[in-house]
């Protein structure tokens, strides 16, 4: 099978089939994903799909490559600087036209196909990386106990954004972000006016 992630760096017909591939699952859904239609959207043969990846499978593995970005944060040395970065990083990347479609698509295939819930997996493990460093690095500040189960914590920071995105279809905008961060750091111990590692000792682990 071709690599997953070939066609989407040096290849500009490749990536433009990508695109067509993501709008294609957002407008319509894998009812609507046929090759012919893909072809027709991003304005290639359909041979010129085919030299990429021989199958659907395969756009649909090259298409999980592409879309499976970390969340970029820059170190700055404290907690609520760096979750702020992310929340503003998800925000950006959540309400991006056709997101909710295109991730409802992406995990029905993969509840079906082994390959693409792996790759479903790797994806979410991609996504997953920042927070973890974002929480390795807190804990080495001691603004969070060393005793927190960070896998549970991840779930913690994943679980309320990805649901009013993907779950319930509704916009990400400031609001919600301003009330998740505080409503998280409220959990962590760290609401308003309390200093990260102030109270680690309060914290109850997840």
């Amino acid at each position: 099978m071709t690599d997953p992630g070939s066609g989407a760096v040096d290849d500009p017909a490749g990536v433009s089939i990508l695109d067509a591939a993501m709008r294609l699952l957002a407008e319509g859904g894998l009812t609507a994903f046929t090759t012919d239609r893909l072809a027709s959207m991003a304005r290639v043969s359909k041979s010129s799909i085919y030299r990429r990846w021989p199958d659907k499978k395969s756009v649909f593995l090259a298409l999980m490559h592409q879309w499976s970005q970390r969340a970029e944060v820059d170190e700055s040395g404290d907690l609520r600087a760096e979750l702020a970065q992310w929340y503003a990083d998800r925000q950006r990347a959540y309400n991006q036209p056709g997101f909710r479609e295109v991730a409802a698509s992406l995990l029905e295939l993969g509840a079906h196909d082994q390959e693409i819930g792996e790759a479903m997996a790797a994806y979410r493990r991609s996504s997953w990386n920042t927070m973890r460093g974002i929480l390795t690095r807190a804990v080495e500040r001691g603004e969070l106990p060393g005793a927190i189960d960070l896998e549970h914590l991840e779930q913690f920071f994943l679980g309320p954004i990805y649901f009013r995105a993907v779950l319930e279809g509704q916009e990400i905008d400031d609001a919600t972000i301003a009330d998740f961060q505080r409503l998280s750091l409220a959990a962590l111990g760290l609401g308003a006016g309390r200093q990260p590692g102030a109270s680690a000792s309060g914290v109850v682990p997840c």
